[in-house]
């Protein structure tokens, strides 16, 4: 379980919980870092070199949560050579896109495979 940095309370302030990532590794299958809905923070440095994630499963839809600019920042401190983006395209307040993504990566000169997705569509990355 990893931080995530994102504001977690019901309309009338009652606290809903921690937000959270996760860090999953298993044998046979590249390490998945799911950062959560969470806005980039400088924590995805030290979880990039401590588990050196092959996946990235990072929110783009820039409400609640970071967009693709935030998420380009975010995938160069992770170092994944592959990025799922998340959290996005499901609802009008959620404009990210993984295009965004791919642009804003190319801009700050990351290299990175954009996987993409509609909602509850299986993406399969390292395939």
């Amino acid at each position: 379980m990893t931080n995530a940095v994102h504001s977690s309370s019901a309309p009338d302030g009652t606290p809903l919980g921690d937000p959270a990532g996760f860090v999953i590794e298993g044998p046979d299958m590249p390490t998945i870092y799911a950062a959560g809905d969470t806005a980039v923070h400088a924590d995805m440095g030290l979880i990039g070199e401590i588990y050196t994630p092959g996946i990235a499963i990072l929110p783009i839809g820039d409400h609640y949560t970071m967009g693709p600019l935030q998420a380009a920042y975010a995938a160069r401190l992770v170092s994944a050579p592959e990025i799922v983006p998340g959290h996005y395209g499901t609802f009008g307040l959620l404009t990210g896109t993984p295009e965004a993504l791919r642009g804003e990566l190319a801009r700050i000169g990351v290299s990175a495979k954009v996987h993409e997705g509609n909602p509850g569509e299986v993406v399969r990355a390292f395939a």
